[in-house]
């Protein structure tokens, strides 16, 4: 317990000089006890848990919802909260290619629709052991600026200039087509926003570092 010295009384102190310093004494103490009065309950203001993937995560140039470009798979795991899918050859995809794709076995909030065969709508390519890009395959996973899988073509290129067109798909063909979106801000080069069209609607679209992002047959690239 805290002893003010003021309040400790010294012999053959007169009465009046002892009274004024027991006053100024509880004066310090009340002020104490308010101060300590006002601050707040831990346990109402501490920040929130950070949460994990939900069918309404933001997807940025670098991330999903708390999914961050550049972290290790067990990293990717914990920050999304749920369980990973591996891809069926997901070792001998890492052993021969150093490259492999894992997806969210569920996701809070999202019900996969009839004809996706319970597809995940998300998938992580992991290259040499981190996250190196971000597929969005469907759901409601919308970019800053509003676009997600089924967006018109038109708003893409409204909403990123146009972007830069790249060849058509080689296994496809047109009207399939891919618009990339690059970063303005010198900070965030290395990274690109990759959407393919099916000439008129975004059928799905990536985020992640350069030249992951760009491949087009993903590891095969």
């Amino acid at each position: 317990m805290y002893q003010s010295a003021s309040g400790i009384p010294r012999a053959g102190r007169p009465t009046k000089v002892r009274a004024a310093a027991l006053g100024i004494l509880v004066m310090l103490m009340a002020g104490a006890c308010n101060r300590a009065g006002n601050v707040p309950d831990e346990t109402t203001t501490s920040a929130a848990p950070p949460q994990g993937l939900t069918a309404n995560s933001p997807v940025k140039l670098t991330s999903v919802g708390p999914v961050v470009v550049g972290m290790t798979l067990d990293r990717v795991a914990a920050a999304a909260g749920v369980d990973l899918t591996r891809q069926p050859d997901f070792d001998q995809a890492v052993a021969e290619k150093n490259c492999a794709f894992v997806s969210p076995s569920t996701i809070p909030g999202y019900s996969p629709p009839p004809e996706s065969g319970n597809k995940s709508p998300l998938a992580f390519m992991i290259v040499d052991g981190k996250l190196a890009r971000i597929d969005i395959l469907g759901g409601d996973f919308a970019t800053d600026k509003g676009i997600k899988v089924g967006s018109a073509e038109s708003a893409v290129t409204e909403a990123y200039g146009g972007g830069s067109p790249l060849p058509p798909r080689a296994f496809v063909g047109p009207p399939y087509r891919y618009l990339t979106a690059s970063p303005k801000d010198e900070e965030d080069r290395g990274y690109k926003m990759v959407f393919e069209s099916d000439g008129a609607k975004v059928v799905n679209y990536r985020v992640g570092k350069e030249p992951e992002v760009e491949n087009r047959q993903g590891c095969a690239a």
